[in-house]
């Protein structure tokens, strides 16, 4: 008969962790003393077959395994809505999961405690049963191993500042190599044979990860450059560094040289392109830069800067390699005391020419990155008034003589205004009226002077102060 209840009691375990029943949690173990009537003992091993079933489901932790909980116990707690499924691990109780009643849906956990792994060029998440790692140290992470089941997710926390190498077997949101921070966090997914994605990053100063936003500028009221920006002052920056930031503000595309000959054909697109910018390809001298460009064309600044005949990739350097800098750094643009426009482009089939240097006194091309026109005052020159031709005359004009004797011996002289202005007769009683004949003159004068000393006028709109800077880092 025990063997009997032995093989018995097996199914039931099976059935058991398959079919949990109503709530119940009577003693597991029979009695071995005590007398009990046939029926009476199959109660007992019926009802610790039900609490095996039901998994000692109820509102308190079961302690029926001869009086007490052992390990590997199993628990329903039903006091709240869910139920939480849990299991007896050495002297507590573990959360596996969750049982929703209203919906007969089952909810998973992840968790089962924390775990850190010191950092290196391999980090073996797999190695540790833990979901929550932490990654500590700095030193440069290029896999996190291959011993975790494929579709296995972690929950990584970063102790410190790290680099995160972008491959195909750690594929990092946009495409670069990303520095973690003290306690960014993110969630990876291991995809198989040792290939892992970064399917989620946050980092704990709240800026997302975002290569779009990488070399844009921004004006900012704090005191301080926000992280993952620089200051815009024109200044280099090492390449290594801000791989992101030398994608965005490079050009690379095929071009083909003649070696001796200035200018590199068949590029594609010089749109934007100006004198001054470097350019680096095979066969092309360090510090050569652009001296002129067509819709197809290069030309450097020497015939000596191309040293062999070819076609490579030509990459320009649109706002050049900084202040001092060199074939190992990248420039970021000068931005203080400036507004910004958009650069002029012809897609529509025309430029805008709304900044030009005759127009406007921008003094700069505008389609050309980086440049830069204006000022902050004018001087008014005659030019710059419009043309005026004044006209008029002089009407209810006055003529008046003053003598102290009287003219020509008469005592009431006669004098006659002719219509031209002029004297044309003289007279009197005494006297015969005379012509006289005379001819007008031309009169010239000079009025009191007017106007400053050259005096510029203002040009600069009402205008606020903030820290312009630039996005560098993804």
């Amino acid at each position: 008969m025990k063997r009997t209840m032995i093989r018995v009691l097996a199914g039931v375990i099976v059935l058991a962790l398959c079919a949990p029943a109503g709530a119940t949690q009577n003693e597991l173990v029979p009695p071995t003393a005590g007398i009990f009537t046939g029926v009476q003992f199959s109660q007992k091993i019926g009802d610790a077959f039900r609490s095996l079933a039901s998994c000692n489901k109820g509102p308190s932790a079961p302690a029926n395994v001869g009086g007490a909980a052992v390990d590997g116990l199993c628990w329903i707690d039903d006091s709240a809505s869910p139920w939480i499924v849990k299991q007896y691990v050495n002297g507590g109780w573990a959360v596996t999961g969750a049982l929703d009643p209203t919906t007969s849906a089952a909810v998973g956990a992840i968790g089962g405690g924390l775990a850190t792994i010191a950092s290196g060029s391999t980090v073996d998440l797999g190695s540790v049963p833990q979901a929550n790692v932490t990654i500590s140290g700095t030193t440069t992470v290029t896999s996190f191993g291959s011993s975790a089941p494929s579709g296995a997710v972690k929950i990584v926390r970063f102790s410190g500042a790290l680099i995160l190498t972008n491959s195909g077997a750690l594929t990092v949101p946009g495409g670069f190599s990303l520095t973690t921070a003290a306690s960014d966090r993110a969630i990876v997914t291991h995809l198989g044979s040792g290939n892992w994605e970064v399917t989620q990053y946050t980092r704990a100063n709240g800026i997302p990860v975002d290569v779009s936003a990488v070399g844009k500028y921004s004006f900012n009221a704090t005191e301080s450059v926000p992280s993952l920006h620089v200051a815009g002052y024109g200044q280099a920056l090492t390449r290594t560094s801000y791989p992101a930031y030398l994608a965005k503000v490079t050009r690379a595309q095929n071009g083909t040289r003649t070696s001796g000959n200035a200018t590199i054909a068949s590029v594609a697109n010089t749109s934007g392109l100006g004198a001054g910018m470097p350019v680096e390809s095979t066969g092309v001298n360090a510090g050569c830069t652009i001296a002129s460009v067509t819709s197809t064309s290069i030309t450097l600044n020497s015939s000596s800067c191309v040293t062999s005949s070819g076609t490579s990739t030509v990459t320009v350097f649109l706002y050049g390699y900084g202040s001092g800098g060199s074939a190992s750094t990248v420039g970021v643009p000068d931005c203080r005391n400036r507004t910004l426009a958009g650069r002029d482009r012809n897609d529509p089939g025309s430029f805008a020419n709304l900044l030009t240097s005759s127009a406007n006194g921008f003094a700069a091309d505008s389609s050309i990155f980086g440049v830069s026109g204006g000022g902050e005052s004018k001087t008014l020159l005659t030019a710059n008034f419009p043309p005026y031709t004044p006209t008029g005359g002089v009407t209810n004009g006055a003529i008046s003589i003053a003598t102290t004797g009287k003219l020509l011996g008469q005592s009431n002289p006669i004098i006659n205004i002719g219509g031209g202005g002029g004297i044309d007769a003289i007279g009197g009683p005494n006297f015969p009226a005379q012509s006289l004949t005379f001819s007008q003159g031309t009169s010239t004068f000079t009025g009191n002077g007017q106007g400053g000393t050259s005096v510029p006028f203002r040009t600069v709109q009402p205008t606020v102060i903030a820290e312009c800077v630039v996005r560098v880092i993804p």
